[in-house]
C-alpha cells in the first residue's frame, strides 16, 4: 500500500428488482498527500502525547503556583509565597524543555538581551547552588543584542549553569563572563571542577552521553543545547583540560 496517497470512496445503494440488497455503485478517487515518514509519524505522536500527559498538567501547576504567589486565597507566610514563585519558576523551565524538544527555535526568533537572559537563568539555579554551597559570580553587564529566541536562549543557559554547578567542588565559583565580536554575542560559563578529558570533549555532547556517570543527568542537557544553538545560527563550545574546570560558551549572531 502507498501510505502517500488517501483514497475516496462515493457510492450508491444498489437494490434488487424485487427490492432486495445488491451491492454498491460507484467511483473511487485517489489523492497525493505529503508523506510524514515513519520518523516524522513517531515525533507527531509524541507531541500529541506530550500534550496530554505533562503540557496541560505543568500549565495548571504554574497557575496554582502563582496563585499562591499572589495570596489570591488568602494571607499565607512570606517563605510559602517563595516557595510558590519557585514552584512556577521550575515549571516553566520544565515546559521549556518539552518545547525545545518538539518546536523550532527560529519560528520565535528576534532580537534578545544575552546578559539579561542569563539573569534570569541564574535565579533559576540559585536554590540548587547554595544547596551545593556553589557561588555563581554573576555581574549584570549592559544589555548584550543577540539573534536568538528567548525559550531556547534560557533553556541552553540553565543546562550550562546546571552542569556547572553540579560539577563544582562545595565552596566552588561558577563565572559567567561576556563578549562582543563583530556579528556574534557570547556568555561563557567557567566552573572550578575537575575538568574534561581531551577524548571525552565531543562525546559529551551526543545524547545520552556524560563525561562522569556519578555526576547524576539524564546526558541530554548538552545534545539540546548544541541543537538549540545550532538551530539559531550559533553554537555551543567547550574549552577544558582534566584539573584545570571547564569553560562552556553559548555564542550567537548579532544583529
Amino acid at each position: 500500500m502507498d501510505d502517500s496517497r488517501v483514497v475516496t470512496l462515493r457510492g450508491d445503494v444498489v437494490s434488487a428488482a424485487d427490492g432486495s440488497f445488491a451491492g454498491f455503485r460507484g467511483t473511487a478517487e485517489t489523492e497525493a498527500v505529503p508523506s510524514l515518514g515513519v520518523g516524522s509519524a513517531r515525533s507527531a505522536a509524541f507531541d500529541a502525547a506530550l500534550d496530554e500527559a505533562l503540557r496541560s498538567p505543568l500549565d495548571r501547576i504554574i497557575e496554582s503556583a502563582e496563585r499562591i504567589v499572589e495570596r489570591a486565597d488568602g494571607p499565607l507566610r512570606s517563605d510559602y509565597a517563595s516557595y510558590g514563585n519557585d514552584i512556577a519558576a521550575a515549571a516553566r523551565h520544565l515546559l521549556s524543555v518539552i518545547r525545545s524538544m518538539s518546536e523550532d527555535p527560529t519560528h520565535g526568533q528576534r532580537t534578545i538581551d544575552l546578559a539579561g537572559l542569563a539573569g534570569e537563568a541564574v535565579v533559576m539555579l540559585e536554590a540548587s547552588a547554595e544547596d551545593r554551597q556553589v557561588t555563581i559570580r554573576f555581574e549584570p553587564s549592559e544589555p548584550l543584542r543577540a539573534s536568538g529566541e528567548e525559550r531556547a536562549v534560557i533553556q541552553i543557559l540553565v543546562n550550562l549553569l546546571g552542569n556547572a554547578v553540579r560539577h563544582s567542588p562545595p565552596g566552588g565559583t561558577v563565572q559567567l563572563d561576556f563578549a562582543r565580536t563583530p556579528g556574534t554575542a557570547s556568555v561563557t560559563v567557567s566552573d572550578e571542577g575537575t575538568g574534561i578529558d581531551p577524548a571525552d570533549q565531543q562525546r559529551i555532547f551526543e545524547r545520552f552521553e556524560r563525561a562522569d556517570s556519578k555526576s547524576g543527568g539524564a546526558g541530554l542537557g548538552l545534545a539540546i543545547s548544541r541543537r538549540l544553538a545550532r538551530s539559531m545560527g550559533g553554537d555551543v563550545s567547550l574549552e577544558s583540560a582534566p584539573g584545570a574546570g571547564a569553560r562552556f560558551t553559548l555564542t550567537l549572531p548579532s544583529p
